[in-house]
């Protein structure tokens, strides 16, 4: 596997990188072309965070964990990717459709992968509502008073619809849809 590590925050010591390396090695044997996985090691508010990537054949996985250590974000990392992969694998090999019958070229076919109980798919719940103009410090506002991880609205002074998003470790994300 092509591992890219890099931090912001950290010198990466060549022990972890090393520790880093034998915990992913497990994912190759998932797939049939060798994935790219990038790496992002970082010390945020006293926590260790590990930020994987997976990218294979264009399709991309992700998967973050923290610890109180290095070691510990990167095992809680790679145990969240492994979950997804697992998750990914039983979803492309339950369906039958054309769609779906390259994904199944990606994975090793002889490679067991339990089931992994699934929530229902498809949409489960619709809404529709007005989507009003305000600027960003009243939705700020709004998504602070209803406790959601994102709100859509309509920018006021561009006009363009947007989404404002929590971030993971902290602060606000905002996508503008053109």
């Amino acid at each position: 596997m092509n591992v890219e590590h890099k931090s912001k925050t950290l010198e990466i010591p060549p022990r972890i990188l090393a520790y880093l390396n034998e915990k992913v090695s497990r994912f190759d044997k998932f797939f049939r072309k060798e994935p790219t996985l990038g790496a992002n090691l970082n010390l945020l508010r006293g926590k260790y965070t590990c930020e994987l990537t997976l990218e294979v054949s264009g399709r991309i996985i992700k998967a973050s964990g923290q610890g109180p250590d290095m070691e510990g974000s990167i095992d809680a990392a790679c145990d969240r990717l492994d979950v997804q992969i697992r998750k990914f694998h039983t979803r492309v090999f339950r369906r039958d459709f054309k769609a779906v019958a390259e994904l199944k070229g990606l994975f090793q076919s002889e490679v067991p992968v339990e089931d992994i109980e699934e929530s229902p798919e498809g949409i489960v719940k619709r809404k529709e509502f007005e989507v009003l103009p305000m600027s960003e410090e009243e939705a700020i506002l709004q998504i602070e008073m209803l406790g959601h991880q994102f709100f859509v609205y309509r920018n006021a002074l561009s006009n363009k619809v947007c989404v404002l998003y929590k971030r993971t470790y902290g602060g606000y994300g905002l996508i503008e849809i053109d």
